[in-house]
This record gives structure tokens, C-alpha cells and sequence, in this order.
């Protein structure tokens, strides 16, 4: 479990095998195929070579994680998707936060390959 800033609130999020199901059930996309593009867009943020076309899906995809990972460690932090997205009053002023999402998410993929 970690807890992540994303604008002015802080979300306590947890990310388990669990969670590509969740993804699954909220989603209808696979959490895996998602988590590859995100790490993809993360290093093209990194270098800042960001397309602004791409920054729309790939924030809607780190949103979506997000919010399945914060309910799973917490339903009580948020009531539903939209009020979630309406409690976020920036996205970009600090970036941090999909880093963070992005590696929270890519937890218990990486934890298994570690493992071999």
C-alpha cells in the first residue's frame, strides 16, 4: 500500500494480483496491455517527447488505475468514478504522482518476474 498525491488529495492505493481483475470488471481492458503503454508514455514524459495527442488516453488510463487501486485499498476514499475525477483540482503541476501509479500498478507483475 502507498499513498499517492495526485493534485491536492492524497489516496492511500494498493495494488495486488487482484487488481488486473478489478481493472477488468471496471474497465473492460486488459490491465496488463495498459500498464505497457503507460510505462511506454511515462518514459516519453520523462524525455519530454509527449505527443499532446497521446496525453488524453494515457491520462484516462492513469486515472482509471488509479481509482481501481484506491478502491481496492479503500473504498471509502472515494464514491464513484466521477466524483473521484471532480476531486482532482490539477493534474499536471506535479507529475509525480504517475510514476507512482505507474510502478504501484506494475507491482505485482514486476514482483513475479523479480522472482524468476
Amino acid at each position: 500500500m502507498e499513498i499517492v498525491k495526485i493534485g491536492d488529495n492524497d489516496f492511500k492505493m494498493q495494488s495486488s494480483a487482484y487488481t488486473q481483475f478489478a481493472y477488468k470488471n471496471k474497465t473492460g481492458r486488459s490491465l496488463l496491455n495498459d500498464m505497457q503503454q503507460l510505462i511506454k508514455f511515462s518514459d516519453e514524459l520523462q524525455n519530454r517527447e509527449v505527443m499532446l495527442d497521446d496525453l488524453d488516453p494515457m491520462t484516462e488510463l492513469l486515472l482509471n488505475v488509479a481509482y481501481v487501486m484506491i478502491e481496492e485499498a479503500d473504498k471509502t476514499q472515494v464514491t464513484d468514478y466521477d466524483s473521484f475525477l471532480k476531486s482532482i483540482p490539477t493534474l499536471y503541476d506535479d507529475m509525480d504522482w504517475i510514476y507512482k501509479v505507474i510502478k504501484l500498478g506494475c507491482s505485482p507483475i514486476s514482483r513475479q518476474l523479480q522472482k524468476n
